[in-house]
């Protein structure tokens, strides 16, 4: 399963690193637009910091949903619901607390 990480938050990417226990994460260069790294990385699961005003996480889950099959998990503090609704409606898989414990997912089973 390949990850990609649109966080740059400091100490939440250091508990993203821990959550994922080894698994290898490609994180987001400063600077880069995630839906180009999207479609340049071809990612199964997006982690991404949904509050980060340098990402526009919520017209970048728009487009990546518009174009492909990318699991995207936001991380947002769970106060935010406006965020939240926004990035339910742009089409994000998963909303999850930046607090309490993190987890990074595992890869999918293989069908039956």
């Amino acid at each position: 399963m390949k990850i990609l990480a649109a966080i740059h938050d400091l100490m939440f990417s250091s508990k993203v690193n821990a959550a994922a226990g080894g698994r290898p994460i490609t994180w987001l260069k400063r600077g880069t637009k995630v839906v180009d790294e999207v479609v340049r990385e071809k990612p199964d699961v997006l982690l991404i910091d949904l509050a980060s005003p340098q990402l526009d996480a919520i017209n970048a889950i728009r487009e990546i949903k518009k174009g492909g099959d990318v699991t995207v998990i936001g991380y947002v503090d769970h106060t935010r619901e406006d965020v939240i609704s926004a990035a339910r409606a742009a089409g994000c898989d998963q909303v999850l607390s930046r607090r309490g414990t993190l987890q990074v997912p595992r890869a999918r089973a293989a069908p039956p």
